[in-house]
């Protein structure tokens, strides 16, 4: 190989050692919270909380919290499950644990599973329960991949809309 083949070489390998540090470097500065600072607040919050609405909420903040850090999918799914439970009916909740964990299929199909296990899927729970069963569809036919379990899925929202 000739010297410039050499340095073109080289020089390749150093960009694009340098993207992949980039890609994987843990965000410094800006207007991002330490994840302990922000469970701090967040459980201090749940504690001072005078209502289920207030607590729900509080929690919802830790799970997005632990759901925007890497490896704590489990602690956001606790969280978002016990504002779930505060608030059966309260499909913005369901929305934002959806969101939260939507870049982590496993725990979301896990979060969606006991929710609709948890509830009837009449009354006032209805909404929530064709959310959640949309929501695991789309787990399902996306991150997941698993078809069948996607169209049984989505056939059982179906019949839940169209039921009385």
């Amino acid at each position: 190989m000739e010297t410039w083949q050499t340095l073109a070489l080289a020089v390749a390998t150093a960009a694009f050692a340098a993207y992949i540090l980039y890609q994987v470097r843990p965000r410094v500065g800006g207007k991002r919270m330490p994840l302990r600072t922000l469970l701090k607040a967040a459980r201090a919050r749940i504690d001072a909380a005078k209502d289920d609405a207030e607590r729900a909420t509080a929690l919802c903040d830790a799970g997005d919290a632990c759901a925007a850090a890497i490896g704590r999918s489990g602690a956001a799914l606790q969280f978002y499950l016990r504002a779930l439970r505060l608030k059966p009916a309260d499909a913005d909740l369901l929305k934002r644990a959806i969101h939260g964990l939507s870049k982590k299929p496993r725990a979301l199909e896990k979060l969606l599973w006991r929710r609709l296990g948890s509830e009837p899927w009449t009354g006032e729970t209805r909404e929530v329960a064709k959310l959640g069963l949309a929501a695991l569809s789309q787990v399902y036919a996306n991150g997941l991949r698993d078809r069948i379990r996607s169209k049984a899925l989505a056939h059982a929202r179906e019949a839940l809309e169209h039921k009385g």
